[in-house]
């Protein structure tokens, strides 16, 4: 991570980072003319205003400092998904830091989000996927109900996670203080789901201006997209902020320089699509707290990706887990198989964390932190019941699929969910050239994309696409999910391909002007840990920041 501001969100507190990158000049290094001035949460996606004279920590911080092991790549070969360190093949002296996805004598192909590979012409494509002990470390928070925003909650916006009906065993508590909810014991099977809808930067403003805002109704959905909070900065000139190297005096501690630049002519924020993300993501993760006061019964958790579910059923008693996918011209899944077994360690009543992952198509589930071995192997081949017209999220008045596609339930057992976090992986973007879109070679097609033609007619391109991940009746009829860019990409022998985890902005071998492949000889090591991230500035000056020192994984 290079500069950056490390923020607690003010409505919500969720603690994240905004790119500040943009405050040096990249070639020189000399300080730029801008200074960022406001970036959106992740969780709750309101617009923090830096306070730059009245809180310390809005200042903007220098990268982590790294242990590298040079030795790692002297002993033995790269991995893929190693976080590496090179030379920038196009200026040696400058070193670069990025993840690992191709390796030397491969084709690699970026399609939908993720990497596939093959050695030779004739080979079929291979999905690079992410062992289990990457998926934490490179996962992307969506939303976390262990930080709600009360200013959101007063405003009426309901919670996220809602029963399939309105007739369920369920009840969920949703205040300005805390979110949980109870299932109640039934014979029938009982699923609470998630429904992705935040409020955008309009909403917020309403709602700080003290407005009546119209919040959606509940089980209103949008499709979870590739939106990071890092790539959020607002940006103000810095001869507006600054004068002689201090705070210009009209920048006081109760007043914003957002809220000032608002006000000043020629101002205009950064584009709001950053607070939406352009590219669909349908491999999520579902984190639940639960405490289980049966014995017996059945805790559910499912996923859904292109209509099929994958889902999850744990005996309360036993601890006996059962994987099955499910979904229209799904007739085999795992292997030759549709479900397989394992063995958690849930044991009657207690409290549990139970995660579910579908990244790179293969399922993993763990209770507790450790990972449940089922008797066959969880990954899947999509391909073989999901051709590329199909390749799309699937929606239908019975059931929401992909518009709701995290759940959490159970039958004949009564449990408390907690805390309930949802996560997506890492899309890599089919980028070319300078352009960072998917969809950016096809736009006029994008708009034809749009089913209703009254609507189509008042749309820009890009307001198209969100338009369609919006409307799920729409999902059947668009064409917009086959407009989807691939690209691919040869590597000789010892030539390593690097992609960074921002992979909206990221300065890496997609998008290199020069060389786009590392050569070995400018391998200079494996990043290991984090062992001095920046200091904070409050309470006291220097205070150390031990959260942030870990193993880099």
């Amino acid at each position: 991570m290079g500069a950056h501001k490390d923020l607690f969100c003010e409505y919500c507190g969720y603690q994240f980072q905004a790119s500040a990158s943009s405050e040096t000049d990249q070639e020189t290094n000399a300080i730029s003319d801008k200074v960022i001035v406001a970036a959106a949460c992740p969780n709750c996606r309101g617009l923090n205003r830096l306070d730059l004279r009245g809180n310390p920590n809005h200042a903007t911080f220098a990268g982590d400092r790294i242990l590298v092991s040079k030795f790692d790549y002297v002993l033995g070969s790269p991995d893929r998904w190693d976080v590496f360190v090179f030379k920038f093949p196009n200026q040696a002296r400058q070193n670069y830091i990025k993840r690992l996805v191709g390796l030397p004598g491969e084709t690699l192909l970026i399609r939908e989000g993720d990497v596939y590979v093959r050695k030779a012409a004739s080979d079929p494509w291979e999905i690079a996927r992410k062992p289990a002990r990457k998926i934490h470390a490179m996962r992307r928070v969506v939303s976390d109900t262990g930080h709600p925003a009360p200013l959101l909650v007063k405003a009426g916006w309901p919670s996220l996670w809602q029963p399939v009906n309105d007739s369920s065993g369920w009840q969920v508590k949703h205040d300005v203080q805390s979110w949980n909810a109870t299932l109640k014991a039934g014979s029938n099977p009982e699923v609470l789901r998630y429904y992705h809808f935040l409020p955008e930067f309009e909403a917020w403003e309403d709602i700080l201006a003290g407005e009546q805002i119209e919040a959606p109704q509940p089980r209103q959905s949008r499709l979870v997209t590739d939106y990071l909070a890092y790539n959020t900065q607002q940006v103000f000139p810095r001869s507006r902020v600054y004068k002689s190297g201090s705070l210009r005096e009209e920048i006081q501690s109760d007043s914003r320089i957002y809220d000032l630049a608002e006000k000043a002519s020629g101002f205009r924020p950064a584009s709001l699509l950053s607070t939406r993300g352009e590219n669909w993501v349908g491999d999520l993760m579902g984190q639940f707290d639960v405490d289980i006061q049966s014995e017996t019964g059945t805790v559910l958790v499912d996923l859904v990706e292109f209509g099929v579910r994958y889902q999850v059923a744990i005996d309360v008693a036993t601890g006996e887990a059962t994987l099955t996918a499910t979904g229209d011209g799904v007739a085999e899944a795992f292997g030759d198989k549709l479900s397989t077994k394992g063995k958690s360690s849930i044991s009657g009543a207690g409290s549990y964390r139970i995660e579910m992952s579908n990244f790179d198509d293969q399922i993993f589930v763990w209770v507790n932190g450790s990972l449940i071995d089922f008797d066959s192997s969880t990954a899947v081949d999509t391909w073989k019941f999901r051709s590329l017209d199909q390749r799309r999220p699937y929606y239908s008045d019975n059931d929401p699929l992909d518009a709701a596609p995290i759940g959490i339930g159970g039958q004949n057992v009564e449990l408390t969910i907690q805390r309930a976090q949802v996560f997506r992986d890492i899309h890599y973007i089919a980028a070319q050239g300078s352009s960072f879109s998917e969809y950016s070679g096809n736009k006029a097609e994008v708009l034809e994309a749009v089913p209703d033609a009254s609507v189509r007619r008042l749309l820009r391109w890009e307001d198209a696409i969100q338009a369609i991940y919006a409307n799920p009746e729409w999902w059947a009829e668009t064409d917009l999910f086959t407009l989807r860019r691939s690209r691919e990409y040869q590597l000789e022998e010892d030539q390593y391909f690097p992609m960074g985890d921002n992979s909206a902005a990221s300065s890496d071998a997609r998008v290199w002007a020069g060389p786009k492949m590392v050569e070995g000889k400018y391998l200079l090591g494996k990043a290991l840990l984090v062992f001095w991230p920046h200091t904070w500035n409050t309470p006291v000056p220097f205070t150390p920041n031990i959260a942030r020192m870990r193993r880099i994984r």
